[in-house]
């Protein structure tokens, strides 16, 4: 049984989951260009947004501020500091409702880097927090009318993502803010016993997460989004021995196009710490982090329930590894990791 399939998210409980470009050198006699940093590397500078309206940025050679955040605890976990190359934008709400922040910065070209959100309230003391991601450096919150908030973001430490290759930086992304009536925030604790593997274990799984359809103009297949994070604790009830098994990551889906009759190819991408299997001893026996970009086909059924679609077996395929993935690309007996790690 391959490992990958035990948790990761996907479409639905039966989907797969989801250049280095060259510098050009100046002459030697030729005085050396200063790159600029960008009109919105300040807070006092930040971007205005508009509802819906996406918006590219680049933040390659902006800065640190000392008034830039440290430190992250939200809602997607801790992310802790240094941070690199802040941007800033913000928005004011024009109604109340339900805001949602999407900051993509994984898009498959040379500047992809990963990023954290910082959205705060703009207030008569200061900025407020009101809250910041990760791994999927989504966010969504309510909003009054006239309300205006500040949104940071900011390449993430190596220390933290253990990906050196994205991090450590600023970068290409898009950034837009919108009032989605169609998507909900899903947990659920599930407490069982697994007696699939040697030694029977006691298991508790703790899911949570952000999950939305966006619909198709004049096709009933929705896109998906679904920024997810779980925990699920293995534990052997004859000598107390455990492990453990986290998710964080964001699933998308990024193009939908019509093969024909109601078969379809998706192009997905998965990004963040989809897999980590830590041992009760810290060490980390598997570690996924960065991006995966794939391709298949669905029977979709020509409507938009995605408890009836059907997968096209054999067409599934990578078309591109950010990072590292071995626990998604592990096809060996993950009973024999339960009796390693538990006996």
């Amino acid at each position: 049984m391959s490992i990958s399939a035990s948790g990761r998210a996907s479409r639905f409980r039966g989907r797969p989951f989801a250049v280095l470009v060259a510098g050009l050198l100046l002459l030697a006699t030729a005085p050396q260009a200063v790159a600029a940093a960008p009109s919105n590397d300040l807070v006092g500078n930040a971007t205005a947004l508009s509802a819906g309206v996406a918006m590219d940025f680049n933040s390659a050679e902006a800065t640190i501020s000392a008034s830039d955040p440290t430190d992250c605890d939200g809602s997607h976990g801790q992310f802790p500091g240094p941070y690199f190359a802040s941007v800033w934008f913000s928005y004011t709400a024009r109604s109340a409702g339900q805001l949602h922040l999407t900051a993509e910065t994984m898009q498959n070209v040379a500047d992809d880097f990963l990023a954290i959100s910082f959205v705060y309230q703009q207030t008569a003391s200061g900025l407020s927090l009101v809250d910041c991601t990760a791994f999927g450096n989504d966010a969504t919150w309510y909003a009054k009318s006239g309300q205006t908030f500040l949104i940071a973001e900011l390449g993430l430490s190596s220390t933290v993502t253990d990906d050196p290759d994205f991090s450590d930086k600023g970068g290409h992304g898009t950034i837009v803010i919108t009032r989605t009536a169609n998507e909900a925030h899903y947990s659920f604790v599930e407490h069982f016993t697994d007696n699939g593997c040697d030694p029977a274990t006691n298991v508790v799984d703790t899911v949570g997460g952000l999950f939305r359809l966006n619909p198709r103009h004049g096709d009933p297949t929705p896109y998906l989004f679904d920024n997810y994070e779980s925990h699920t604790l293995f534990t052997n009830p004859e000598n107390g021995k455990w492990f453990r098994i986290d998710h964080n990551g964001l699933y998308r889906d990024l193009h939908i196009t019509n093969v024909e009759g109601t078969i379809y190819t998706f192009v997905s991408q998965e990004t963040g710490r989809p897999f980590t299997l830590t041992a009760m001893d810290g060490t980390r026996i598997f570690f996924d982090r960065g991006r995966l970009l794939t391709t298949f086909q669905v029977d979709t059924q020509g409507d938009d329930d995605l408890s009836n679609d059907e997968f096209i077996e054999g067409s599934w395929q990578l078309l591109a590894e950010n990072g590292d993935h071995p626990a998604f690309f592990f096809d060996g007996d993950f009973c024999e990791i339960v009796h390693d790690l538990l006996s």
